[in-house]
C-alpha cells in the first residue's frame, strides 16, 4: 500500500462518495432521506459510491495505474446514468408549489456530489504518472528487459539501386 500514490482525482472522486454517503441520510424530498424517498435512485448511487471508493483502493493497492483508470471510466459510466436519474428527479420531477412535498438543500447538495465524484473520475483518467516513481521504476524494468537500442541502419549508397 503506498498512500503517496493518491492524486487529486482520487481525492476527487472518493471525497465526493464520502461526501454523498452523508447526504443520503440528510432531507432530500419533504424531510425525507435519499434512502427513504428514492427506492431506485438510491441503488445506484450506492453504486457510485462503491465505483468511486474502488478507485481510491486500486491507486493504493495495485502496481499499474491501468486497474484505478478502469475502475475510473466504469465510474464515469456510472455516474453518467445516476447523474441522469438524479437530475430528472431534482430538476424536472420536482414537487410543485402546491403539494406537500418540496425539494430540500441535500438533494442539490447530492446532485453536486454526484458531479464531484464523475470530475474526479474523470481527473483520474487524465492523470498519467508519469513523472511518479512507481511510473520510472516501471520504464526502467521494460528497458532492462529489451536491452539496448538498436543502432540506425546504413546510409543507402545514392548510386546503387534499391532492393525489391
Amino acid at each position: 500500500m503506498d498512500v503517496r500514490r493518491v492524486r487529486g482525482g482520487e481525492l476527487l472522486a472518493g471525497a465526493g462518495a464520502v461526501g454523498l454517503l452523508a447526504v443520503m441520510f440528510l432531507a432530500w424530498f419533504g424531510e425525507r432521506s435519499a434512502w427513504e424517498a428514492m427506492p431506485v435512485i438510491r441503488v445506484l448511487l450506492v453504486g457510485l459510491i462503491l465505483c468511486a471508493l474502488t478507485i481510491v483502493v486500486l491507486t493504493v493497492t495495485s502496481r499499474t495505474a491501468a486497474m484505478a483508470c478502469s475502475a475510473a471510466v466504469i465510474t464515469i459510466v456510472a455516474g453518467a446514468i445516476t447523474l441522469l436519474f438524479v437530475a430528472y428527479r431534482v430538476l424536472v420531477n420536482e414537487p410543485g408549489p402546491n403539494a406537500d412535498v418540496s425539494v430540500d438543500a441535500g438533494a442539490y447538495l447530492g446532485l453536486l456530489l454526484v458531479l464531484a465524484v464523475i470530475a474526479g473520475a474523470w481527473r483520474t483518467l487524465a492523470d498519467e504518472r508519469t513523472g511518479a516513481a512507481a511510473s520510472l521504476r516501471q520504464t526502467a524494468r521494460v528497458l532492462a528487459v529489451r536491452g539496448a537500442a538498436r543502432p540506425p541502419p546504413p546510409e543507402r549508397d545514392p548510386g546503387r539501386p534499391a532492393a525489391r
